[in-house]
């Protein structure tokens, strides 16, 4: 490997990705099984760790380089992506906002790598994350969790589990805490299964937990400041560049499959109505290039310099970090129907084609469904309307 620290980091997830998740990518989709060989590569090569401070044996990673590495692993396999990014989304949760007694599970995450599973639905919520029913409950040896969940990624993998829970019985829903718990805390079952239409190795899977951790376990810091200033952005981040990546590999494969074609003596590329798809397609994915860019670098701008707390609830800064969501997942999604449109039933449609389009339609029509695109836009109609001018940071 070449060059610094984060360069060999984007060099060792492109050998991953290419030597493994490729490998395992359809048999992890038709068997909708959990993609263990894909996710030791990743903890074999220290990826696991990225966001762990240095001080604790880890990367420090930032958030521009976290979203190349995603995109280089949605190339390859979108499940492995989106397990890697909500776990990195969760680690970056409890470096930033984690007291020095959370020093040693940073240490390990560092070091063994556990996927850190995100334990934030809940029934009779709906979507809304700022929120929690189950109450923690004061035991005298610390406090209790008794807590069901509808989806949790990767749950019945998950080495460590970061839960939200309302702060106590006589607590608001709104006052929320975020729990560190293991699996050795006590009973933690998962209730059943998981067959999606697509993302089928993120084993998404609805379990319940019953268990009793110390007090240090429970992050002192309110989860609306965790969430506006590392869980929402980090997670944001990591699943457009995964869908981007997905996109990305999608068009990739296409234009290979075009140029061998070609080159055989059989599809001809001179047509215009072929050219002008191609050109729309290469829109979407720059568009999304570009947005990703810019929310990454604002972000990493934030991080360096240490912001309060207030940074982060900037309507503008929050418009922008929901338009990146909205706008990568639906852009995304539309460049796998336009490839297969563009391609055709065999080469597009038809589960047996090389090119894997079907799979990456399938996997990518979920984009807008996690984190519901209608609430979000839904909550940017309503931040227009209380912005000073409703369309700040707009050429000025």
């Amino acid at each position: 490997m070449t060059g610094g620290p984060r360069d060999r980091l984007i060099e060792a997830a492109g050998a991953v990705s290419e030597t493994v998740l490729r490998r395992w990518a359809a048999e992890v989709d038709r068997e909708g099984r959990f993609p263990r060989e894909s996710v030791a590569a990743l903890r074999d090569a220290r990826l696991m760790g990225y966001f762990v401070p240095d001080r604790f044996g880890g990367f420090g990673g930032d958030l521009t380089t976290f979203s190349r590495i995603a995109a280089i692993l949605g190339e390859s396999c979108l499940s492995t992506a989106m397990i890697w990014a909500m776990h990195g989304q969760q680690v970056a949760s409890l470096a930033d906002h984690g007291e020095e007694s959370h020093g040693e599970t940073l240490e390990e995450i560092a070091r063994e790598g556990p996927v850190v599973g995100s334990v934030t639905s809940e029934y009779g919520k709906g979507g809304d994350l700022l929120t929690a029913l189950a109450p923690l409950v004061a035991r005298e040896s610390g406090y209790h969790v008794r807590r069901a969940a509808p989806v949790v990624t990767a749950g019945g993998e998950a080495g460590l589990y970061l839960v939200t829970m309302r702060a106590g019985e006589d607590k608001p829903t709104s006052d929320v805490r975020l729990v560190c718990v293991r699996p050795g805390d006590g009973r933690i079952t998962v209730e059943g299964g998981w067959d999606a239409m697509g993302m089928r190795g993120t084993t998404s899977v609805p379990m319940k937990f019953d268990v009793t951790v110390a007090c240090e376990r429970v992050l002192a810091t309110p989860f609306r400041a965790i969430a506006l200033q590392s869980m929402i952005p980090v997670g944001h981040v990591g699943w457009v560049a995964s869908w981007f990546g997905a996109a990305r590999g999608a068009v990739r494969r296409v234009i290979r499959g075009l140029r061998e074609g070609a080159a055989k003596g059989g599809r001809k590329l001179g047509s215009e109505l072929l050219l002008e798809r191609l050109a729309g397609i290469r829109v979407s994915l720059d568009l999304i290039e570009s947005l990703l860019g810019r929310v990454a670098s604002e972000l990493d701008g934030l991080r360096r310099e240490r912001a309060p707390f207030a940074a982060y609830q900037d309507i503008r800064l929050n418009l922008l970090i929901n338009n990146l969501k909205v706008a990568g997942s639906t852009l995304a999604f539309s460049v796998a129907d336009r490839l297969i449109e563009l391609v055709g039933l065999n080469d597009g449609y038809l589960r047996r084609s090389e090119l894997g389009l079907e799979r990456t339609f399938r996997d990518l029509r979920s984009a807008a469904l996690m984190f519901s695109n209608d609430r979000l836009l839904a909550a940017n109609g309503k931040l227009m309307l209380v912005e000073s001018s409703g369309l700040s940071g707009l050429f000025g």
